[in-house]
């Protein structure tokens, strides 16, 4: 019993350990996440932040609803007397742990449900190890969010607890991303079909969705746009039935973009997830031959299996591809992975000779090695590489006389690394565009102090560019940018002009001029091996007087 508990401990302290380093250390990934959520969030907080086309009352398509949740944070954090840059990362410390808190009550149930020993230690492992949850947990994201309550749902779902997993999953899909409801399709096939019961189902989902979520969502966002808004059904009526618009305005990737996505935030353990079910029919067929029943709760693993590949039936085949689609069902990853790697193990016990059971045993932790090993050495890599703009953004209270009148910080070309508004130290200082060579439509400041009531001027939902978004350079006191090997007219390296001089700076990747994938992909700290990393400033720039 002391080495359950002690197992018990160590698997606590490994995930929140683990989520605590996302938190700190992960980098913005995705400037949709800046613009869409970060910034309205600022807003709501501070009164200034920037409004992208999603956000105005005459599309609504994103909820206001979601990033009121985070502000009981912002509020805790402030009274504790913290800058704008700790309240930042305080919503990131308390997102990454509610990730956790589902991954946790994951491993219990999986411990409690007839799943061994092997699965629940296995699933901490490849969870809180893994590359991809160190990138989504503590993302401002509605794909992480439905990543921690979809995990939530898996956890209430295998106890048996109805009501928790419809409104875990109703919560995901309503509150997070509609999309997510897709995870509580076998959820609702083993209550309705297997289980037969549809009316006990029926109430469940009435009391979730318009008492649970519905109403205070649109109430709440209704109050903030000044009309009936339902988020949720305009997110889709945009993705899924709109003729006019079209998310593949913001990019298109081919069919194996997930599939090598996953293998590069979960290697190893992404081919054993999608081998899951193939073992499993091996365990099932095999299961008379070893004189053993077949694995336990089959039946639950069989339908958590479909939901993953439910997941990649409907995203897969979709031209706009982004990697944080996937998050919502990272902890799935982690748990299918585990599921085959024990499945492995348990088959290999069962015909194998009992003096060679010990190398399925080394085959298993050769693989956790490998496994931690790879995913080590690409969060080195992404936090080495790509951090430079969080490190520099938070050097600007030493570089930037707060007590001026005003202060213009523009961007040009990294105008999708900027973190947000929470990095700026003062409301006297502003950021503003400048031109580069991007020609799609940039996000603009909200206009009033009721701005998200205001419809904004020189907006468009066809990613339009709006000459309007620009400032003249003259006009800037500081630039944020990166020195890149790739110039172009309107992307000069500003430490070339004797107009400006460097201020604060840092070291970042140079993509372009770094041709092995190998440099770009891992870290490997081997000092005779050359990666072909490049690596270039990305600094702060101040107009010399």
């Amino acid at each position: 019993m002391k080495m359950v508990a002690v197992a018990d401990v160590l698997a606590v302290v490994l995930v929140l350990g683990a989520r605590l380093c996302s938190a700190l250390f992960s980098n913005i990934s995705d400037c949709d996440e800046t613009y869409n959520y970060w910034e309205p969030l600022h807003y709501l907080v501070y009164g200034s932040g920037f409004q992208t086309w999603e956000y105005s009352p005459e599309y609504a398509l994103r909820s206001y609803a979601y990033l009121d949740l985070h502000i009981p944070v912002i509020k805790a954090a402030q009274a504790m007397g913290l800058s704008k840059v700790w309240v930042f990362y305080a919503v990131r410390v308390a997102l990454a742990m509610l990730t956790g808190a589902s991954e946790i009550t994951l491993y219990f149930t999986l411990k409690r449900r007839g799943f061994g020993h092997q699965v629940p230690l296995l699933f901490v492992l490849f969870s809180s190890l893994s590359c991809g949850l160190f990138i989504s947990s503590a993302a401002l994201l509605p794909s992480s969010f439905a990543l921690a309550l979809s995990t939530f749902a898996l956890a209430a779902w295998y106890r048996h607890q109805d009501f928790w997993a419809v409104l875990c999953t109703a919560i995901s899909a309503i509150a997070g991303w509609p999309f997510a409801a897709a995870l509580g399709l076998p959820i609702a096939v083993d209550i309705v079909v297997m289980r037969g019961r549809f009316l006990p189902f029926v109430r469940d989902c009435v009391i979730a969705l318009c008492v649970c979520v519905c109403a205070p969502l649109v109430a709440a966002d209704s109050y903030l746009y000044g009309r009936l808004v339902i988020a949720p059904l305009n997110i889709l009526t945009y993705n899924v039935f709109s003729s006019e618009t079209s998310s593949e305005l913001y990019g298109t990737e081919p069919w194996e973009f997930y599939f090598l996505n996953g293998a590069l935030n979960f290697n190893v353990a992404f081919p054993l997830a999608l081998m899951a079910p193939i073992f499993m029919l091996i365990m099932s067929a095999t299961a008379s031959l070893r004189r053993q029943v077949s694995a336990p709760s089959s039946r639950l693993t069989a339908f958590h299996l479909a939901g993953m590949w439910i997941w990649l039936a409907i995203f897969v085949p979709q031209a706009h591809k982004e990697e944080r689609f996937l998050f919502p069902i990272y902890t799935l990853v982690a748990l299918s992975a585990a599921i085959a790697l024990a499945r492995i193990q348990q088959f290999w016990r069962a015909l194998a000779p009992t003096k060679l059971h010990f190398l399925g045993t080394l085959v298993q932790a050769a693989v956790i090695v490998v496994f931690a090993l790879l995913c080590a050495s690409r969060v080195a890599s992404l936090y080495k590489n790509y951090h430079a703009p969080l490190d520099v953004y938070a050097r600007l209270p030493d570089v930037v006389d707060t007590s001026a009148a005003s202060t213009r910080l523009c961007v040009g070309k990294e105008w999708y690394r900027f973190p947000s508004s929470f990095f700026l130290p003062s409301h006297t200082v502003e950021v503003e565009f400048i031109r580069s060579e991007f020609k799609g439509l940039l996000p603009k400041h909200y206009e009033a102090a009721n701005g998200t009531r205001v419809i904004p001027t020189h907006m468009n939902a066809l990613n339009k560019e709006e000459p309007s978004r620009y400032v003249p350079v003259e006009t800037c006191d500081f630039i944020v940018d990166f020195e890149s090997v790739a110039t172009a007219p309107l992307e000069p390296n500003y430490g070339d002009d004797a107009s400006w001089t460097r201020v604060a700076c840092a070291p970042f990747l140079d993509s372009a001029a770094t041709t092995n994938t190998l440099g770009r992909t891992l870290y490997l700290p081997f000092k005779n091996l050359d990666t072909g990393a490049v690596f270039r400033d990305y600094c702060i720039y101040a107009r010399r007087t």
